[in-house]
């Protein structure tokens, strides 16, 4: 079992699917790049160990019985995450749980220092309890919270994508796990319900601190942002490596967008469109013109793989979408060759 420390980052990565895979070892290569030889331990749980040989981070490995129990008796998986932080308290003074889909842009240490100030430490304050009336959330929940719990509407709500506690959080995260059991079952079709628990359960923490300018967290455009960390592992590998931690800094870290005449290009060739048809004509547009280097072009084919899922009915043709009037013969052959022209059709 992994020695105690005083500070980590904790890491949960399961599945077998390559990209998560990807987005937890480039968010690792970021901790590192920044940390400048200053990084806490970093504690990654995985039912897959073999990916991270030669890597440096103590690893737990998950085994199918405690993927299981880990579930709960609702089998509810994002639980999983909560049961994670859970147990790997007993392993750190401090630990700060970081979800794969996030890259640093400062040190990582930054995060310590700002929870050195802060009760709790979160990904950001996404808003209050009140904010929620009307959606099924607070509609099945409120009822229950306010009179088993006391819960009233001025509850902060947060993103757990960052996750650290100044003080001890054992009895914290167990009533967490306890949370979750009872209300996954109340709104099953909810997926949030982990963090939601956090809220509950941290409610008299006071206000936490935020992970912003240290953290980028991607959850809104995974889209975009894995077919970038994949072209980086391309490029440069999937190996640990000096040198590919160097290589971070070649990743933008935002997402790229045409130059300012493609931009306003579209708005002149897009003028006519509906605002429905502008949208999908937008996405068609980046995806052909994000060529300037390798990230750029993996955001392109983000562009693309978003139009084929919202504006290209299987089996019809691209050429017969009415946003395509705005491509140039040359762009709906490469949207074409983007999208597979066995999906897309004869482009006349």
């Amino acid at each position: 079992m992994p020695e105690r420390v005083s500070r980590q980052l904790v890491y949960l990565v399961y599945g077998g699917k390559v990209e998560y895979h990807q987005e937890a070892k480039y968010s690792i290569l970021s901790a590192l790049h920044h940390a400048q030889g200053a990084c806490p331990r970093i504690l990654l749980y995985t039912d897959e160990p073999a990916q991270f040989i030669g890597w440096p981070v103590d690893v737990i490995t998950l085994d199918d019985q405690i993927l299981r129990a880990w579930t709960g008796p609702a089998t509810y998986l994002h639980r999983r995450k909560a049961a994670a932080i859970r147990d790997a308290l007993q392993y750190a003074e401090q630990s700060i749980f970081i979800d794969t889909d996030t890259f640093f842009l400062a040190s990582p240490v930054k995060l310590f220092e700002r929870l050195a100030k802060a009760p709790w430490l979160v990904d950001e304050i996404e808003g209050v309890w009140k904010e929620y009336e009307g959606d099924e959330l607070h509609t099945v929940l409120a009822p229950y919270l306010a009179e088993q719990h006391g819960i009233d509407q001025r509850m902060l709500l947060i993103n757990s994508g960052v996750l650290g506690f100044q003080g001890d959080a054992s009895q914290l995260m167990d009533e967490t796990l306890n949370l979750i059991d009872i209300m996954h079952p109340m709104v099953p079709k909810i997926h949030i319900i982990e963090q939601f628990a956090v809220s509950v359960a941290a409610r008299h923490l006071g206000r936490p601190a935020e992970s912003r300018g240290v953290i980028k967290h991607y959850f809104s455009g995974k889209n975009y942002w894995r077919h970038m960390v994949a072209a980086f592992f391309l490029r440069h590998g999937e190996s640990f490596s000096a040198q590919a931690i160097e290589a971070v800094r070649e990743v933008p870290t935002d997402k790229p967008r045409p130059v300012w005449w493609h931009r306003l290009n579209f708005r002149l060739r897009s003028v006519f469109l509906s605002s429905r048809m502008r949208s999908h004509a937008k996405l068609a547009y980046y995806a052909t013109v994000l060529c300037a280097d390798p990230y750029a072009k993996a955001c392109g084919q983000g562009y693309a793989q978003e139009l084929r899922r919202k504006a290209i009915p299987e089996g019809e043709s691209l050429s017969i979408q009415p946003w395509s009037r705005v491509l140039t013969r040359q762009q709906k052959q490469r949207l074409a060759k983007l999208l597979g022209e066995s999906a897309t059709g004869h482009i006349p």
